[in-house]
């Protein structure tokens, strides 16, 4: 999982900062007096969608919460159609794990104020049906419907490496104490963004076990096959505060709650179906580059 989150990150960085390099480059001039003469006409009509050089980025982990959820399984060739209503689910996180963080940003200010920002995220969280629960299972199974006991033989249901959101975000800022990024300064930050949901799903379902093949660099990723699969769709709201602790260096605690709706969650025989609202709360230290002096 940490090669496909550095890959996403290094190639989201490659790609803009070229982009910043581009709007940056000006062709050369001839007279420097014409060129302060105009440099307040030009400074709006030449501004790119990014009118800051500014950057950050962070690196963080997470305790996720689940709301109780409905888990459609499709099972065509077995004659299999059925829902298990309100499933518990879990997080499985234990202890920091330093080279494997849960949460990435990378992002860049709109403008010189930094209130303003567009940010490219990773959450990584972990869904796990809570085996012993009972739950109410409607439909047609060749396993049994009516009030169940989810084993670990009847249903098991695992995103465990994991449920993935990768998010477009638009965030604003909003000084509290001292000034905007200063050493000691405290500001509220508040997140929306959308994008997709990708897993790496095991399951177990009337005693017939799903793990998904070895991953390889040729089918690591994709929609209906692959070691990850792009599922659905996930929106986020993010809430909370940034403290720079010592500048550029800054730490941020938020609360994030995710809806996703995901479908072709690959198990035996079939498929599976799911919406699901994920409360994270989240900690991370972040640096910011780039920019004026």
């Amino acid at each position: 999982m940490k090669y496909a989150k550095f890959a996403i990150f290094f190639s989201a960085l490659t790609w803009l900062a070229l982009s910043n390099a581009q709007a940056q480059n000006a062709p050369s001039s001839e007279d420097a007096t014409t060129i302060a003469s105009s440099k307040d006409k030009d400074s709006t009509s030449s501004k790119s969608f990014f009118n800051s050089d500014e950057w950050f980025f962070s690196w963080g982990y997470n305790k996720t919460h689940y709301s109780n959820s409905n888990i459609n399984v499709s099972q065509p060739n077995l004659g299999n159609n059925f829902t298990v209503n309100g499933v518990q689910g879990h997080d499985e996180f234990t202890h920091l794990v330093c080279c494997s963080p849960d949460n990435l940003r990378l992002g860049r200010y709109l403008d010189d104020s930094k209130k303003l920002a567009l940010d490219l995220s990773l959450d990584h969280t972990k869904f796990t049906s809570t085996v012993g629960q009972v739950a109410f299972v409607s439909g047609k199974n060749s396993g049994g419907v009516g009030n169940q006991v989810l084993s670990s033989d009847y249903f098991s249901y695992m995103l465990h490496n994991g449920l993935n959101h990768i998010m477009v975000n638009l965030d604003y800022r909003k000084p509290l104490l001292g000034g905007m990024d200063e050493t000691s300064s405290l500001s509220f930050i508040g997140k929306l963004g959308t994008g997709i949901a990708v897993v790496h799903p095991y399951s177990v379902i009337d005693g017939n076990e799903y793990v998904m093949g070895k991953k390889t660099l040729t089918d690591a990723l994709g929609f209906n096959n692959g070691w990850w699969r792009i599922v659905g769709t996930s929106t986020g709201v993010e809430l909370g505060l940034r403290y720079v602790f010592m500048k550029p260096f800054y730490l941020e605690w938020t609360n994030k709650q995710i809806f996703t709706n995901m479908s072709n969650v690959p198990v035996y025989q079939g498929s599976a179906s799911q919406n699901l609202r994920s409360n994270e709360i989240i900690f991370s230290v972040g640096y910011s580059f780039g920019g004026k002096p």
